[in-house]
């Protein structure tokens, strides 16, 4: 070997374990840093010269050792894998996160409890039928009904706020996923201009694009690939997202359809507004349908806010019927479909059910109906010439008028006052059948014209009542006694069943009972995602742990690298002094 040879050899070993060294530097300063990727230096031969041939071969002068390539320690796999599970845990944590968020809207969680406020208007009804006409029973009934309308509204308008304001979540957490989207295609851009020459490893930057993906992973279900130019091509539920050319970014636009929703839904702009999530197959632990937070919060959130009407009830159908028992199965698919897999809706509309059920069953003690139309009268004319039926919401089969042979208010006038009354509406309007008869039908529109229901946030106590308890209508007409009938009925009523809490199922069930049920389902929803959020989140937890046992900086190993690189540097730079004295020997000595 020359001395030259040599001198390149010495000096291939110095430089080697200096680029080692600042790799295992880079690795130190970066322990803690989130993300990072710890790097490994490779090393190969460098180039051989030929020095001749022989009968078995050639002969060979090596020029020493080369950095080959400085390497992150990562696995693909792990990387997929922890995303995938990332992604689920996000999605049942959105679930459990909303269900959470009901439980303590009803005071499930703080001792404000609403079943406490139906055993109040529960004792006042029972005290009630004691006495219908104390002014002390008139009096507490009046104030639990205040206390249970007063508490059920601020329910209803939680929920309502609550889903308002995950409707402005979702909106910022598509702004943050297109923001993901524009920072993973910029660094693309980096990356191929760094690994342009196959020369350099752009290590620091990729560092920053996988941890993007992890972030990334959580909001949506991702899948992604690296092609041969270094960029990574990113795709959400399917869709390009991220390709060559840039970023398809995600949008969100007004929800439409019957129930006039003021919520958003997530769309693809470059694919003429079609819908970026298929709620349509519902929700399986098995696929890729229940993967990512955003999509999670969508689902808990609906599509509107729901109210007893979007709850088909099983007293309101014939069952023994083909078309009746059809109608139900076609109502219950629908509810199904729209109401029964979203948290905050399905919430929405069994409470408002347990209050209307509640409303309408005491206002229809205190002042009764009839269905359908009179005998021998076949219209009616109110005061201002409307005629009834009118063939939309008054229809004959739907018409109720009032039974002129209830009791009364202590001033003995008809109609009778109900309890709690719709805003703006009054429960009767005054009309003449066409046998020149005064009836008094069942009012279903507002001062503005609009249908008015007896639900949530357009129900209070009767002003009227309020004002003077003696018009509650406790007193029968003519004698002018006290009505115990009317009285214990209403008392009664409380421990009868009302209605069915899951349309797939026809028990019927009371108040009481209604309540506990819907409380212990909602309980129940709610546990069962905390246990699939905490599996995924062990799952996750686990792989991440598998992860940085691979990528993470052990600073006690590196240490120890530290160490092998230093002395293989000063072996180097001994070697290197050695042949250069022998040199330095040759040419002074040997060469004079």
């Amino acid at each position: 070997m020359s001395g030259m040879t040599s001198i390149y050899v010495g000096v291939s070993g110095l430089q080697s374990s200096q680029t080692a060294l600042n790799t295992t530097a880079h690795n130190l300063a970066n322990a803690y840093t989130d993300g990072y990727t710890r790097q490994l230096s490779i090393k190969g031969d460098r180039t051989y010269i030929n020095q001749g041939y022989t009968a078995i071969g050639t002969k060979q002068v090596g020029l020493g050792v080369s950095t080959i390539a400085t390497s992150r320690v990562r696995s693909i796999l792990l990387d997929k894998a922890y995303r995938t599970e990332n992604s689920r845990t996000h999605f049942y944590d959105a679930q459990y996160d909303a269900l959470n968020e009901i439980s303590g809207i009803l005071g499930e969680l703080n001792g404000q409890s609403f079943d406490k406020t139906l055993e109040n208007l529960q004792n006042a009804i029972m005290e009630m039928s004691k006495t219908p006409n104390s002014e002390t029973s008139q009096a507490e009934l009046v104030m639990y009904a205040e206390q249970f309308i007063g508490r059920a509204n601020a329910i209803h308008q939680e929920m309502v706020e609550y889903q308002n304001n995950l409707n402005k979540k979702i909106i910022g957490m598509v702004d943050t996923v297109n923001s993901y989207g524009e920072q993973i295609a910029d660094l693309n851009k980096q990356i191929a201009g760094v690994e342009a020459s196959d020369v350099e490893k752009a290590n620091d930057l990729r560092d920053q694009r996988d941890l993007i993906l992890d972030k990334l992973s959580a909001y949506v279900n991702i899948t992604y690939t690296e092609k041969e130019n270094h960029y990574v091509n990113v795709n959400i539920e399917g869709v390009p997202f991220v390709t060559d050319t840039g970023v398809y970014k995600m949008k969100t636009e007004m929800l439409d359809g019957d129930k006039d929703s003021a919520f958003v839904t997530c769309v693809w702009p470059q694919i003429d507004g079609q819908e970026v999530f298929d709620f349509s197959k519902g929700i399986d632990i098995s696929d890729t349908s229940n993967m990512g937070s955003l999509k999670g919060y969508l689902f808990a959130r609906g599509d509107f806010s729901a109210d007893y009407t979007d709850v088909p009830n099983v007293k309101d159908y014939d069952l023994t019927t083909p078309e009746g028992k059809q109608k139900y199965d076609d109502d219950v698919r629908i509810y199904n479909e729209n109401v029964q897999s979203c948290a905050l809706v399905k919430a929405e509309a069994l409470f408002d059910n347990l209050v209307h059920g509640i409303i309408t069953t005491i206002n229809d003690i205190f002042a009764p109906n009839i269905k359908g139309m009179p005998d021998g009268v076949t219209s009616f004319t109110d005061a201002d010439g409307n005629v009834y039926p009118d063939g939309e919401l008054y229809n004959e089969d739907d018409i109720e008028y009032l039974d002129v042979t209830t009791s009364v208010g202590k001033d003995g006038k008809l109609p009778p006052e109900e309890l709690f009354s719709r805003d703006n509406t009054e429960r009767y309007i005054e009309v003449t059948g066409d046998d020149g008869n005064t009836y008094y039908i069942l009012n279903k529109k507002n001062g503005m014209g609009y249908e008015s229901l007896y639900k949530c946030g357009n129900v209070s106590v009767n002003s009227k009542i309020i004002d003077d308890y003696s018009k509650l209508p406790f007193t029968t007409q003519g004698e002018g006694d006290e009505d115990f009938a009317k009285a214990t009925k209403l008392a009664n009523k409380w421990s009868e069943e009302f209605s069915n809490l899951d349309p797939n199922n026809t028990t019927k069930l009371n108040f009481n009972s209604y309540y506990d049920q819907f409380v212990f389902d909602i309980g129940s929803d709610g546990q069962m995602y905390y246990n699939l959020a905490v599996n995924e989140s062990d799952a996750t937890s686990a792989l991440d742990d598998k992860r940085q046992q691979v990528t993470g900086v052990s600073t006690d190993e590196e240490l120890t690298y530290m160490i092998k690189y230093q002395q293989a540097y000063n072996a180097s730079s001994r070697y290197v002094t050695v042949i250069s004295e022998m040199l330095e020997h040759i040419i002074n000595r040997l060469g004079a």
